[in-house]
Formats: C-alpha cells, sequence, structure tokens
C-alpha cells in the first residue's frame, strides 16, 4: 500500500492514560492521532520506540478503535459525562471536507470509541473512508465492502468535527455501517495495522 499508518509523536503535555503512551523522557505517543500518511512525507529516521512502548502504543490504538467491542460485534456505548452539543457517533457515516483528496466531500464511517466520541473537549475523531473498489491490485486485499462501496481498511483518517455534515447522508447512500460491516472492517484492520 502507499500509505502508512503512523502515531505522532508529541511532546509531552499529556498525563500518561491508556491513550497517551511515554516514549521516553520528554514525548508521548498519542494513540488517538492515528490516520495514513504517505511514504514520501517521511523524513530520515530519528529513533526507535523500544518494544515495550510499541506494545503499549498497540494496546492505545485498539481501545481508541474498538477494535476488540467492534469485531464482537456490540452495540457502541459511551459512558461518563457526554458533550451536550453534535458529535459523530462510532459506525455513523457523514460526508465531510478533506482538501487533501479533492474539493468536494466525500463519505466516512467512523471507527473511534464512543467514549472518545463523546467527551466534553474532543474535537476529532478517527474514520475510514467509502469509495469505489481500487483498480490498484496490491491494495484491494485490503478492501472490505460496505454497502454500496468499499473500505480499505489501512486508509484511516483524523477528522475534525467542524468538518462533518452533522446530518446523514441522503438517497442510496448508506447512513450507518451494520455490525457485520463493522465487524469486517475492525477484523482487518487488526491485520493492516499489526493491532494483534
Amino acid at each position: 500500500m502507499r500509505d502508512s499508518i503512523v502515531v505522532p509523536v508529541y511532546i509531552a503535555e499529556m498525563a500518561p492514560s491508556k491513550v497517551v503512551v511515554p516514549v521516553d523522557e520528554s514525548r508521548v505517543a498519542l494513540c488517538t492521532r492515528v490516520q495514513s500518511v504517505p511514504h514520501d512525507f517521511f523524513g530520515e529516521p530519528v529513533g526507535r520506540c523500544g518494544d515495550d512502548v510499541w506494545v503499549r502504543v498497540r494496546v492505545g490504538v485498539r481501545a481508541f478503535l474498538d477494535i476488540d467491542r467492534r469485531v464482537a460485534k456490540l452495540p457502541p456505548t459511551a459512558s461518563g459525562l457526554l458533550r451536550e452539543d453534535w458529535w459523530p457517533r462510532q459506525h455513523a457515516v457523514h460526508f465531510a471536507g478533506n482538501p487533501d483528496i479533492g474539493p468536494d466531500d466525500k463519505l466516512y464511517a467512523v471507527v473511534a470509541d464512543d467514549d472518545w466520541n463523546g467527551a466534553p473537549g474532543t474535537s476529532y475523531t478517527a474514520a475510514v473512508r467509502l469509495t469505489s473498489r481500487t483498480k490498484a491490485q496490491r491494495r484491494r486485499r485490503w478492501e472490505v465492502p460496505v454497502g454500496d462501496g468499499w473500505v480499505v481498511s489501512g486508509d484511516l483518517y483524523s477528522v475534525a468535527y467542524s468538518r462533518f455534515e452533522q446530518t446523514p447522508p441522503r438517497g442510496r447512500y448508506p447512513k450507518r455501517v451494520s455490525a457485520d460491516e463493522g465487524a469486517g472492517i475492525a477484523t482487518r484492520q487488526q491485520t493492516t495495522l499489526n493491532l494483534r
């Protein structure tokens, strides 16, 4: 595949948690900021995460993407204090703008955990884009059928809430991903993103 999934590393300004993993004394891996990055965007390596860090990052990304619940086809849940304004729900499908792809809005299915999506102060979520079947043979083995389209399980987007259309798509477009489709995407993501 052309794209890789990365977890950007930031200067440590957040307390460690399930999705904020310390890398060293000055940096953390923010497991909620996972997205596809083209290979040619990368510069020279500046270091390597230890195996223990990599294991904790995988656990954090699995939790953020709610892999186990989605694979088990359990309904999304959100507990605790939830925001009062609109927020995208897991498995919902919405149009959203992405200037990196083109001028037209694209269809996205939300895959992040609803505890994250509904938390006060959250401003972005993880989503996969619904698209037509890719012509590139090397990408087809990562494709999962969804509604009238396909999802490439290795293409993951960090989408700001401000970019979403809040109403469900009209007409023939799917309004949400089914439990079976969500499980299919999550199962394939385990392999594609090396989250087992």
